[in-house]
């Protein structure tokens, strides 16, 4: 019986390592926004987002004809630039009414995929990918400026992630769309939108007690190789 359970999982193992046909880099371009709650609004002229890029590498592992698990890992950042109607601390940092402060976070992040291909008999064939993420926080920086005639920016500051209590783990879902299309006998080329809803919510600012959390799309291409 011991046997046969080894030979069992031997089986298992080459089967899940000879599924693991590809691998590939992805870079991608977009824009990220908080989420929060009608208390902060209310200090707020308007938030806006900030651009922000993505790169990294992931392996396909097909489940079935149609149907890949894509794990990968990512660096890439998320904030928000603000515009204050009344002065506030923000990040541990005094910010004066009139400003706008720019907030952007760096995360590791690792996104795991189910990617669905659809049928056809086509060169280019479309697909869908959707999963969860989790991300962790490696650092941070606040860039305050002024508008008189032209924007002026008044400093740029490294944010203590564990001085203000930021949540470094985040956690999100991600919903997308991609075109495919194959290079050669070994490559593929790609390119897909996909979205970001985070759920965790990783900064309580202080005194208006109110949580963020951030929301986002991204652009993205890439190549894959087979094994």
């Amino acid at each position: 019986m011991k046997t046969q359970l080894l030979a069992l999982f031997a089986l298992l193992l080459t089967g899940t390592v000879a599924a693991q046909t590809s691998w590939g880099i992805r870079v991608g371009a977009g824009q990220t926004d908080i989420r929060s709650g009608e208390t902060f609004d209310m200090l707020t002229d308007r938030m806006d987002a900030i651009g922000t890029t993505s790169f990294g590498a992931f392996v396909e592992v097909p489940l079935t004809p149609d149907l890949t698990l894509r794990p990968g890992l990512e660096y890439s950042s998320r904030g928000t630039s603000v515009g204050l109607t009344d002065d506030v601390e923000l990040l541990g940092v005094k910010l004066p009414i009139g400003a706008r402060a720019k907030t952007r976070f760096n995360y590791i992040d690792a996104p795991l995929l189910l990617q669905y291909t659809l049928p056809t008999e086509r060169g280019v064939r479309p697909y869908l990918i959707a999963g969860p993420t989790v991300g962790y926080a490696t650092g941070g920086k606040l860039t305050t400026s002024a508008k008189a005639i032209i924007e002026l920016n008044l400093y740029s500051t490294p944010v203590d992630l564990d001085a203000i209590r930021y949540d470094r783990f985040n956690v999100g879902l991600i919903g997308g769309a991609g075109l495919k299309a194959r290079l050669g006998e070994f490559s593929s080329l790609f390119l897909e939108a996909r979205y970001e809803h985070g759920l965790s919510q990783p900064y309580d600012v202080p005194v208006i007690k109110d949580k963020v959390g951030f929301q986002g799309w991204n652009v993205g291409a890439g190549v894959s190789f087979a094994l």
